[in-house]
């Protein structure tokens, strides 16, 4: 009973060990700003999360209109804070990391805009699905070459300024997690020898086992 408790003990501080590295596992994907064409001075995009949010920033003082998936107005920077049309598709799909199906009769990019503040400063970020890859399964690139590193696509989203054209351009690019291949190394070996240690540790039990046995007094 000693020894398989034991044993128990030891595949459970290896498991954590193990769980760990799973949760830690990163996709590689990451969205890149390239510039704004032509430069808007004070407006300003980042991607957040690797390639999980667009963020904009607008100090420029001018109205800035970022046009949805159909072209329609979809979000809108202006003094008083950011505005959301809830008649794009654009609102509702990106609120969700991966596009989810739209009710009938929620959005419609034709219809003329309801604008809804959604936040009171000049900065709002959002799950732009124009900059990351929205598949089930990987590009075809990363299935034929998963350890290389490359570029998946270019993305562009339309914008105004004060009526006046301008896009915020970028790339999708795929990376191999050297760290998590290292960290699977690691884990392997850590379990290996946890192992290791569990099998000399009973061989040394029961051995111990055995003699306690010999000196143990017989019965007259």
């Amino acid at each position: 009973m000693k020894r398989a408790a034991i044993v128990l003990l030891l595949a459970a501080l290896a498991a954590p060990a193990a769980q760990a590295h799973r949760g830690s596992a990163q996709t590689g994907y990451v969205s890149t700003v390239s510039a704004l064409e032509p430069n808007v001075l004070g407006v300003n995009a980042l991607v957040l999360g690797g390639d999980d949010r667009l963020r904009i920033s607008n100090y420029s003082g001018k109205t800035v209109v970022i046009l949805g998936y159909e072209g329609e107005p979809y979000l809108r920077f202006e003094r008083a804070g950011v505005f959301a049309n809830m008649r794009s598709p654009a609102a509702h799909l990106n609120r969700f990391r991966l596009p989810r199906p739209l009710k009938p009769g929620v959005a419609d990019a034709r219809d003329k805009p309801r604008w809804r503040r959604v936040a009171p400063g000049v900065t709002y970020e959002w799950h732009d699905h124009r900059i990351h890859w929205t598949g089930q399964e990987p590009p075809p690139g990363v299935q034929e070459h998963p350890d290389q590193i490359q570029r998946i696509f270019r993305w562009r989203i339309p914008g105004r300024a004060d009526g006046k054209r301008f896009a915020i351009t970028g790339f999708l690019g795929y990376a191999p997690d050297r760290r998590a291949q290292q960290d699977d190394g690691w884990s392997t070996t850590w379990l290996l020898v946890a192992g290791l240690g569990a099998v000399v540790l009973v061989a040394v039990i029961g051995v111990g086992a055995r003699r306690a046995r010999r000196r143990a007094p017989v019965a007259p």
